[in-house]
């Protein structure tokens, strides 16, 4: 269960998405967001559609939250940044008990090359409980931790080497290049934080920030588990767990984006409509069959 956590100050707000994205391959480049920079994107009832111009193909959906946020916020031309903030913080690893809603706060410093962004909506992801637990302390900041990855917000301060990006642009992105080596102390869940301008991308302006909120790391592991597979066009694929927050991006992108010949997914049976209409060319209900069992046989399996 992945949660988005809404701010508009006050920093209060946790709203429930169904989407569970675990935590991308180290080392990840979060270049791939730079794509849906001039994206178009349409909301429906049940997920986001996004469609990459000049693509001929149906609409890349995503799995993601509806409910509404605010679709801009003034930047910090009308008010002053604040030397403390609200944020959610834990000071030693434990359970979800050691995690504090705190109103004091040090907003983080700015470096050469990040901008400082004013959060609007932030996404926890399954990472985050990993580490709040010390499952990777070895490797972890120092405590006390902010957590959070995947943020969607807008800069309110832009570093002295930081050339794409300025006051007011609206972005998103996961805020830690690599998940489990050294994350920042500093992360989403707080009114303001700091990341470098090359894992951000401006946010597509018909996607609200709860939604982009929820994307970064569930699409981030979809699109590296496909090229770690060595996943080309005219390849086929079967996707197991297809109706969940990754699986629904891998079937978009091996369809749309890595032109696979062809695409199978597994699902419950009250999901299998869902993977069909994601762009499934074979609905697998995993309640009813095994696909071991099935003739047909795929290139890759995620």
């Amino acid at each position: 269960m992945e949660a988005i956590l809404t701010s508009t100050s006050p920093l209060t707000t946790l709203h429930l998405s169904s989407s569970t994205p675990s935590p991308p391959p180290q080392n990840f480049s979060l270049s791939f967001l730079s794509a849906f920079r001039e994206s178009r994107f349409k909301i429906t009832p049940k997920y986001t559609s996004i469609s990459r111009r000049p693509s001929p193909l149906t609409p890349l959906r995503v799995s993601a939250n509806s409910q509404a946020a605010p679709a801009s916020i003034e930047s910090s031309t009308t008010s002053p940044i604040p030397s403390q903030m609200k944020s959610w913080v834990y000071g030693e690893y434990g359970g979800v008990d050691v995690l504090k809603f705190d109103t004091k706060v040090s907003v983080p410093e700015v470096k050469e090359d990040q901008v400082l962004i004013k959060v609007v909506a932030a996404a926890l992801n399954p990472v985050d409980a990993k580490r709040r637990q010390g499952k990777f302390k070895a490797t972890d900041s120092p405590l006390p931790t902010v957590p959070g990855y995947d943020v969607a917000g807008v800069v309110v301060k832009v570093g002295s080497q930081v050339k794409g990006l300025k006051e007011g642009d609206e972005v998103y992105g996961d805020i830690n290049e690599k998940a489990l080596e050294g994350p920042k102390q500093f992360g989403s869940l707080a009114e303001y934080t700091a990341v470098e301008e090359k894992l951000l991308a401006p946010k597509p302006k018909n996607l609200d920030f709860v939604q982009a909120a929820g994307l970064p790391l569930a699409i981030e592991t979809a699109y590296e588990g496909l090229e770690r597979t060595g996943f080309s066009a005219g390849k086929s694929i079967l996707v197991l767990g297809g109706a969940g927050g990754v699986g629904s991006l891998v079937i978009q992108l091996a369809k749309q984006v890595f032109g696979a010949s062809r695409v199978a997914a597994t699902s419950s049976t009250r999901k299998i409509e869902l993977l069909k209409d994601l762009g499934a060319d074979l609905a697998i209900d995993y309640t009813k069959e095994n696909f071991e069992d099935l003739p047909e046989k795929f290139d890759c399996s995620l």
